[in-house]
């Protein structure tokens, strides 16, 4: 386990952690997003195609943990030999803005870096400043598709394309 700032830690995912994983997001999303229960689908879908890679060491899969407690997640996948892509990122908002997901994002990228990686892909809404604003501070580049409507929401996705040659970290 890695410690950050004393706090928390970061761990490799293991299959034990799936029902939280899986209930964080239906948590946040259908609670704080309203997003419509389909949306559970999705993440267990998700899941379903994450842990088929969990052997596969190019890929990286973390939790954060604070007092021993559950309160994060990033799965990177390597999807081809040049590109991977992020998914099911989330940090309980009583852990945000304390530059956390920032960590987590960061060992993610410094992986796949050293994976020979050399394009990262991650997709989240518009209505995500927090997450939008974090992927352009590290350098992604976004592009927002047409409002549409997902999981019970009008939503605008924003694709981040992230080319680790640029990619520095600190």
């Amino acid at each position: 386990m890695t410690p950050y700032n004393g706090a928390i830690t970061f761990r490799s995912y293991r299959s034990t952690d799936r029902d939280w994983v899986h209930a964080a997001h239906l948590h946040h999303y259908e609670k704080a997003e309203g997003f419509s229960p389909d949306f559970g689908d999705a993440v267990s879908g998700a899941l379903d195609l994450l842990e088929a890679r969990i052997g596969d060491g190019r890929s990286r899969f973390t939790i954060a943990e604070a007092a021993g407690h559950r309160v994060g997640c990033i799965f990177f996948c390597a999807e081809t030999a040049a590109a991977g892509r992020i998914r099911l990122f989330y940090l309980d908002p009583a852990h945000r803005g304390r530059g956390i997901g920032k960590a987590m994002l960061t060992g993610i990228l410094d992986h796949a870096a050293r994976e020979g990686v050399e394009t990262v892909l991650v997709s989240t809404f518009d209505r995500h400043r927090d997450a939008c604003r974090l992927y352009a501070a590290l350098g992604f580049l976004g592009t927002t598709g047409a409002e549409r409507t997902a999981f019970g929401q009008r939503l605008r996705q924003v694709d981040f394309t992230l080319d680790l040659a640029d990619h520095r970290t600190g």
